[in-house]
């Protein structure tokens, strides 16, 4: 079929005008291929295109093959002869056969219904038009069980199978989709599933589906998931970016507010730690443990593994990652100072303090405190604080920590007697006596609670070993 596209050969045939046994070029359009030219600019389809009667499916195989037994030298033929009744029925076929697969998708944005799907999917037709269809029905998916209605449709056939190859990103949006209405668990099993089809139809697995898996399977707290999914990055080769290994950390909900635990709980320690720094069934030259895609060179990739190691109490893993950022190139060079701690060295000798020291080993974070040369009045409240509770251990000395530690007692008590449910009243000249408050009874109800905790440990792992259970005991 010409298109109007095809208006510049069309022009460069008409322009070739044999003058004594010479060919000129002409830049004038031949006024006889004016009504080929206009067939596609006009709004309305041409009189021979109509369709009156519907037409089953045979006469539609018979004008499909019609259709393939033409080729451009016949189309080239028909325009020297300037006969163009062979092409406008050419162009009938085409708009017959284009019309009859029409789909008509709800203008709701509903899933096209799931028979009339797979006898469209039935249809041999081309792969630019099964391409569309899937995508179309892909692209309207709810849940996850209408999402495995459409791919199981698309598994049935060969052809169909390979058209998947492309509909990675499809997929993946109908999952986040899906989210909204089921639990993270459903969508990780049927990540694991497709993944599975995948591999057994020997598709090729694309970074952004092995993304999605890595990232459900922090986010449901599955060990063998995360190994399965880092054995196959391994395998295939592909490296763990930046963003997506901080989004993998950002999954273990180790934040300080954690929210991530209110839709999918916490992390094992023991189960974290292999998944950080190597699994416990697997060889040490057989190893795809995250740390393993570290790039240290990168600080966004450090500054969340650092995050990470310090909420799972790894304070020997924080100090050999310390004994390393001595020779990080990123710490050797000096960047512009933007603010207080702007430059690499400061602000990363920081973190590693800040780290050592919400890791539960305040010795290793006097340690680094002095080592860095950062005085103790710089550093934020909250490490000023967690330092001084452990103030055998100064490895550095200055007015601040007198004002401190003043400061500090009086934090604690005022932690004492909130958990006890009284309050102070002071009577001058450092005399005064305590009072019960209106809340005394919820407080001590609270107090007497095994779930009792005297500051919040939002985002961090739970340790059910011995040594773990000892300090909440204690608390």
């Amino acid at each position: 079929m010409l298109t109007v596209s095809s208006s510049t050969s069309a022009w460069r045939l008409s322009c070739t005008v044999r003058q004594d046994g010479a060919m000129l070029l002409s830049t004038k359009i031949s006024p006889r291929f004016a009504p080929i030219l206009n067939i596609r600019r006009c709004s309305r389809p041409h009189a021979t295109c109509v369709q009156d009667t519907p037409v089953d499916q045979v006469e539609l195989d018979l004008f499909q093959h019609q259709l393939n037994l033409k080729s451009p030298v016949d189309t080239l033929r028909c325009l020297l002869l300037n006969d163009t009744q062979p092409l406008f029925r050419q162009m009938h076929l085409r708009s017959v056969v284009k019309d009859s697969y029409k789909v008509d998708f709800p203008i709701n944005g509903q899933m096209l219904n799931h028979s009339e799907f797979r006898q469209h999917m039935a249809v041999k037709q081309g792969p630019k038009f099964r391409r569309r269809l899937i995508r179309e029905q892909l692209l309207r998916c709810q849940t996850t069980q209408d999402l495995m209605r459409v791919l199981a449709v698309a598994f049935q056939r060969k052809e169909t199978t390979r058209d998947l190859m492309d509909m990675d990103l499809c997929i993946v949006r109908a999952l986040y989709r899906a989210r909204d209405i089921t639990t993270d668990q459903k969508i990780f099993g049927t990540i694991s599933t497709i993944v599975s089809r995948f591999r057994r139809e020997n598709l090729p697995l694309t970074r952004y589906l092995l993304a999605v898996g890595i990232k459900f399977a922090a986010r449901t707290r599955s060990l063998p998931g995360m190994k399965r999914y880092l054995k196959m990055h391994k395998e295939l080769g592909f490296p763990i970016a930046k963003t997506l290994f901080r989004a993998i950390i950002a999954k273990c909900s180790v934040g300080v507010h954690g929210y991530g635990e209110i839709r999918n709980g916490r992390w094992s320690r023991r189960d974290l730690l292999q998944v950080l720094l190597g699994f416990e069934d697997t060889a040490p030259e057989d190893q795809h443990h995250l740390g393993l895609f570290l790039d240290r060179t990168e600080w966004t990739q450090l500054y969340g593994w650092l995050v990470v190691l310090s909420r799972c109490k790894a304070s020997d893993e924080l100090w050999k990652e310390w004994l390393l950022w001595q020779d990080n190139p990123l710490r050797l060079k000096t960047g512009k100072v933007a603010s207080q701690y702007g430059e690499n060295k400061l602000r990363g000798d920081y973190s590693f303090i800040e780290m050592m020291a919400d890791a539960g080993d305040t010795r290793r974070a006097w340690n680094m405190l002095g080592d860095s040369k950062i005085p103790f009045k710089d550093s934020r409240t909250r490490l000023r604080r967690t330092l001084l509770r452990d103030i055998q251990y100064a490895t550095v000395w200055d007015d601040q920590i007198p004002v401190d530690l003043l400061a500090q007692y009086d934090f604690e008590l005022k932690k004492v007697e909130d958990a006890l449910g009284v309050e102070w009243i002071s009577l001058g000249d450092d005399q005064g006596y305590h009072k019960p408050t209106d809340t005394m009874k919820q407080s001590l109800e609270a107090l007497s609670s095994p779930f009792f905790k005297s500051e919040p440990d939002f985002g961090y792992p739970h340790d059910l070993s011995a040594e773990g259970m000892l300090p909440s005991l204690i608390t």
